[in-house]
Parts: C-alpha cells; sequence; structure tokens
C-alpha cells in the first residue's frame, strides 16, 4: 500500500443521481484526501455462465484489475425488491474467477478489507445483510461496521434527499475506523 490506500468505490445502483450515487460522493468527501477514491463501472459486464469463458471478456479483466489493484472496497447498498440487483452478484462471479484457465482459484478480492454502506427504508438491512454475505463468500475481509440511512418517503416520491448531520457523522466515523481497519488489515 501507498502513503494512502486507494478504496475502489461499488455502487448497486447504476444509475447516475441515484440515491446510492449521493451517498458514495458523500464518503467520497468525507475521506478526502485521507485515500485515493476510485469507482467501479460495471454496467459493460456481460452475464457470466455456469462455464465460464476463456479468456475473460476484457470488460471483466478491466474490472478485475482495478478492483485488484485497489486496497480496499467500499459497497454502498440500497433496497431493491428485498434483494442485491443482479449486476452486483454477476460483477462479483466475474471476480472470483481466474483470468485464465490455467490459473487456478486466483481470487482478487482474497482477503481485501471492505465496508458497506446502505441507503433506503427500514428494509435496507436485508440488502446489507446480503452483500455482507456475497462478500464474505468472495473471501473478502468485511469490516464489522455498517451504516444503514433511512431516506424519507417524501425523498423517495421526489428524488430529493438530504443527509441529516446525524448521517453525515456516523459516515465520518464509519470512514475513519474503516481507514484504520485497511491500514491494519493490509493484503499481503
Amino acid at each position: 500500500m501507498a502513503d494512502k490506500p486507494t478504496i475502489a468505490f461499488v455502487e448497486t445502483s447504476l444509475t447516475d443521481g441515484s440515491f446510492e450515487a449521493d451517498l458514495a460522493k458523500e464518503i467520497m468527501n468525507i475521506v478526502g484526501d485521507r485515500a485515493e477514491a476510485i469507482t467501479i463501472d460495471y454496467e459493460d459486464l456481460p452475464l457470466a455462465g455456469e462455464a465460464p469463458e476463456y479468456p475473460l471478456p476484457e470488460a471483466a479483466l478491466a474490472v478485475r484489475d482495478k478492483l485488484g489493484n485497489a486496497d480496499a472496497v467500499w459497497v454502498v447498498v440500497s433496497e431493491y425488491k428485498k434483494e442485491i440487483p443482479d449486476s452486483l452478484r454477476n460483477l462479483f462471479d466475474w471476480l472470483s474467477l481466474p483470468s485464465t484457465k490455467d490459473e487456478e482459484g486466483k481470487n482478487v478480492l482474497d482477503q481485501k478489507p471492505v465496508a458497506i454502506s446502505g441507503v433506503g427504508g427500514f428494509e435496507e438491512l436485508h440488502p446489507r445483510i446480503m452483500v455482507g454475505d456475497l462478500l464474505e463468500d468472495a473471501g473478502m475481509r468485511l469490516f464489522p461496521v455498517e451504516v444503514g440511512l433511512s431516506v424519507p418517503d417524501e425523498a423517495v416520491e421526489t428524488g430529493d434527499w438530504a443527509m441529516t448531520g446525524a448521517d453525515q457523522e456516523a459516515l465520518r466515523t464509519q470512514a475513519d475506523d474503516f481507514l484504520t481497519f485497511v491500514s491494519e488489515n493490509e493484503v499481503k
């Protein structure tokens, strides 16, 4: 790890202007210059099949390289029909594959520190749990403190959501603690 870690941000929504995008931007602002933030665009990933194609498609290799070179990952999730989007599962399916037929079980996420923050209503807890399970199954080192922020019904209707001071303080605490966790859990 360089002087400051690189954190790859993954949003479960691929829509610009989503609550997840707003939350990810706020987290990146809070982290500031203490880490290099990169965003992961995985919209162009083809669906992973049961029998993977080799060599991996360019889109999969590009995402794999970007996440593999990051020191940590931060996933921003929201409620999506009481599930997590298939696109997120697909992303981690590709990342769990070796890049070539000859490479045995190379997992670019193995023991990589990961944090989860969520936004939505009360039921938003379920997707955070599912994402946590998905990430642990991928071999990642899950940061034990998650932050889940509520969006008032009127904000859901209008699409206009403003975080409260308490929301920002919770994110600030999570960011401070996660940066410490990353420095103490450097992937060798």
